[in-house]
């Protein structure tokens, strides 16, 4: 399949196609569906997107669509990765984005997407979540030419044939069950590891918290073996007993499976050929916005609490604070903002769950902070004050930028 054969649509996030290319995208009759994330969000009724970035087809083999972020240059991957430190954000991060590896790759030479660390940082918070309630442990079938005993049952066949024929009449070949650890799922995770390590030894050099914790991981299976075949990896059942595996090895098939299972093509950067796939700005931004959050207040900051009317994004509870992280440029501006999240954290700040969440009564006016994205501001919320910009048109109502990382020039 040649990339010049390929029909691209591109766009970025939170934007609206032209003329032109709404004319193309209605000749192709696309199957939108409802409650469903179909061509990356793409509006049916006005051909606008949301808040997907990635690639996905259109057409199969024919067009495909690209939505790039509205922030140039912006480093998704280490907005990933720093969700990692904490495992009760990291467990959001499945939410944020979704790999096809069902549908056959787009080839394109004109995305520069970083796919693989996104599967290797959520594989990693499943295995640090696995080791944290301890290895599963399993029968495995073992043959051994025993000395002098008999352990299971004794192999007549191979017996025969390594033994009698050799008359070697001190030996018996038995085959046993041992219940052990280096069961096949565990011997799948060590070699997924492995394949990681490999990886981000050349590729996530820029992340060495990260690198350090995929070795803190890689001891805890060093009395597993990481010998595994391809009929082995994919006639694993999942375990009911093992809900946390469930995930974990699901995700380590397609990692495998996005390596070709070669330790070879773990050496070289990302290629020109791309299953289909989305990432949830507003998701990561939010889980992002958490993990700063937690870095300066710790446990001063909720995350989703429900009150009668919906989730909040997080409480502050010492200062009885609404926060709400909001993927949206609109607040860099002066004095403009989206009156839907007005309206929406006005709904919140009179909810009587809340309020008791809050400790507060129900005449206390509480405070309003939408959190947004801004390249001037700060990277982080050390020693700064949540309230220090109104939102002059309604009282008790504020926003606070943050700076998202930036990707770094490679020469």
């Amino acid at each position: 399949m040649e990339s010049i054969n390929l029909k691209p649509f591109s766009i970025e996030e939170q934007q609206f196609f032209g003329a032109s290319e709404r004319v193309e995208l209605k000749e192709l009759n696309l199957d939108f569906q409802e409650n469903e994330i179909r061509y990356l969000g793409l509006n049916p009724y006005n051909f606008g997107v949301s808040y997907y970035i990635g690639i996905d087809w259109l057409k199969e083999n024919e067009s495909y669509i690209v939505v790039h972020p509205k922030i140039p240059n912006l480093d998704y991957v280490k907005m990933f990765v720093n969700c990692l430190k904490y495992p009760d954000i990291s467990k959001f991060l499945k939410n944020a984005y979704c790999i096809d590896f069902n549908k056959p790759q787009i080839r394109t030479s004109t995305v520069d997407w970083n796919l693989t660390p996104f599967l290797i940082v959520h594989f990693i918070s499943l295995v640090e979540n696995i080791i944290k309630h301890d290895l599963k442990s399993n029968y495995i079938v073992n043959e051994e030419n025993l000395n002098s005993k008999i352990k299971g049952k004794i192999v007549f066949s191979q017996q025969i044939k390594k033994n009698i024929v050799c008359k070697r009449e001190d030996r018996i070949y038995c085959r046993y069950q041992e219940y052990d650890t280096n069961c096949i799922e565990n011997r799948l995770l060590k070699k997924t590891l492995l394949f990681i390590q490999r990886y981000s030894k050349h590729h996530m050099s820029e992340y060495p918290a990260f690198l350090q914790k995929q070795n803190r991981l890689l001891s805890a299976f060093d009395n597993i073996s990481d010998e595994i075949s391809y009929s082995d990896i994919i006639h694993i059942k999942n375990n009911a007993l093992y809900k946390e595996y469930t995930e974990a090895i699901d995700l380590a098939k397609k990692i495998l499976r996005h390596f070709g299972y070669s330790y070879k093509n773990a050496d070289i950067a990302e290629n020109k050929e791309l299953p289909p796939f989305w990432i949830n700005m507003s998701k990561l931004f939010e889980l992002y916005i958490f993990c700063l959050l937690k870095d300066e207040y710790g446990g001063n900051i909720t995350y989703q609490q429900r009150g009668n009317y919906g989730e909040v994004d997080f409480l502050k509870i010492d200062e009885k604070l609404i926060i709400d992280a909001k993927y949206k440029l609109v607040y860099t501006k002066d004095g403009e903002y989206d009156i839907e999240n007005i309206r929406q954290l006005s709904g919140y700040a009179r909810d009587k769950g809340v309020l008791k969440k809050l400790k507060v009564d129900e005449n206390f006016v509480v405070d309003c902070v939408i959190i947004y994205p801004d390249e001037k501001s700060d990277d982080n919320f050390k020693d700064r004050n949540l309230k220090n910009h109104e939102i002059e048109q309604f009282a008790k109502f504020y926003k606070c930028g943050i700076c998202l990382p930036k990707k770094k020039n490679k020469k």
